[in-house]
């Protein structure tokens, strides 16, 4: 094919108007070398997110610009160097005329996103078009396109969602979308969380099997994927991303944090249990514990001592309809004081029980 008919057969398919001739014809495409496959992920992710995002002003120049930036190589040598630029040079020829196409399609498709958004100290469960099931959790927002479950299954998440997915066509996986990261469902149930105010994207999986695709390591100019398998949670810590690229051997601190562990059966609803109206803890910061009560009970929690923020605690609350309920037992285990003005939580440090 040459770069006409693949530009075509690309925006049809991540427009969802390919025909499964058509759609045959880009999975070729795509396995055919491992530089297809990374160019198409890019498209694919900036073409939803896109939509999914609606910015006020879409401008196909700095699609482009940013697109074409993510394809950069490193320099190892001036060898390599020739020989990638040219590969790059050529993709960056069609990568013009696709983006331009999309861009031309924005539009009309961005008037089709349907968003499904949970408040502050709610929880919500829905049932999509295909038949999955998704618990969204308080401050979430869930987007989607009208078309979702005819040509594709892509869906994308800010906050947390728990999927419980419906078998599907082998040509529409679902995808979740989140800013930084892009999950392909491999199996059934699975939980996401990708809060845009927490510092580290998760994802556990209870059933099945997901693969989490992006570029994990900031420093690294190509996509990485990794696999997650039953019981195990994968946590990647974020760090800010360097706005000049050089090819340097990258410090240990300026690199994102990457954590696999395997989780026992039993413990499972420390991930998922919010989903029944189940908080659990398990060593969790204070700190942490604050934003997960933020958005459970819909208040703001005012903290200022560092010390006490890293302050752990274990314990387990179900369908406890108010905080101060849950405060006051963490108090009894823990050196707080607290006081509650509205939605406004002060904790400070209780020091008679040092």
């Amino acid at each position: 094919m040459d770069n006409e008919e693949v530009k075509l057969l690309l925006v049809k398919y991540i427009t969802g108007e390919a025909t499964l001739q058509e759609l045959e014809q880009v999975k070729q495409w795509i396995s055919a070398h491992p530089e297809n496959e990374q160019y198409f992920v890019q498209l694919y992710e900036t073409w939803h997110n896109m939509l999914y995002l609606q910015p006020a002003v879409v401008n196909k120049d700095n699609a482009y610009n940013k697109l074409s930036t993510g394809i950069e190589p490193a320099e190892p040598s001036r060898y390599a160097r020739l020989i990638s630029w040219g590969k790059v040079a050529a993709a960056i020829a069609l990568l013009a005329a696709v983006t331009v196409t999309l861009y031309n399609r924005y539009s009309k498709n961005a008037e089709s996103v349907r968003q499904i958004a949970v408040t502050p100290g709610s929880i919500k469960k829905v049932v999509l078009s295909d038949g999955t099931q998704v618990w969204l959790n308080a401050g979430s927002k869930l987007n989607y396109t009208a078309d979702f479950g005819k040509t594709t299954r892509t869906v994308y998440l800010e906050g947390e969602a728990f999927f419980d997915i419906a078998p599907g066509k082998k040509e529409a996986p679902f995808i979740v979308n989140t800013k930084n990261y892009t999950i392909r469902d491999i199996g059934t149930k699975f939980n996401l969380k990708a809060y845009a105010s927490d510092p580290f994207f998760e994802t556990t999986v209870v059933k099945g099997e997901v693969s989490v695709e992006g570029n994990v390591d900031n420093n690294a100019h190509e996509m990485s994927r990794i696999y997650v398998k039953p019981r195990q949670v994968l946590r990647i810590y974020y760090h800010p991303k360097k706005e000049n690229y050089s090819y340097v051997t990258p410090e240990p601190k300026s690199l994102n944090e990457i954590q696999v562990s395997e989780i026992d059966s039993a413990k499972l609803d420390r991930y998922d249990g919010w989903k029944e109206n189940l908080l659990v803890f398990d060593g969790t910061t204070l700190s942490d514990i604050a934003k997960v009560l933020e958005r459970r009970y819909n208040v703001t929690i005012n903290m200022t001592d560092a010390e006490l923020s890293g302050i752990r605690y274990s314990g387990s609350f179900k369908n406890i309809q108010s905080i101060e309920k849950v405060l006051a037992i963490i108090k009894a285990n823990t050196a707080i004081n607290y006081s509650v003005n509205g939605n406004t939580v002060n904790i400070t440090r209780n020091n008679n029980n040092d």
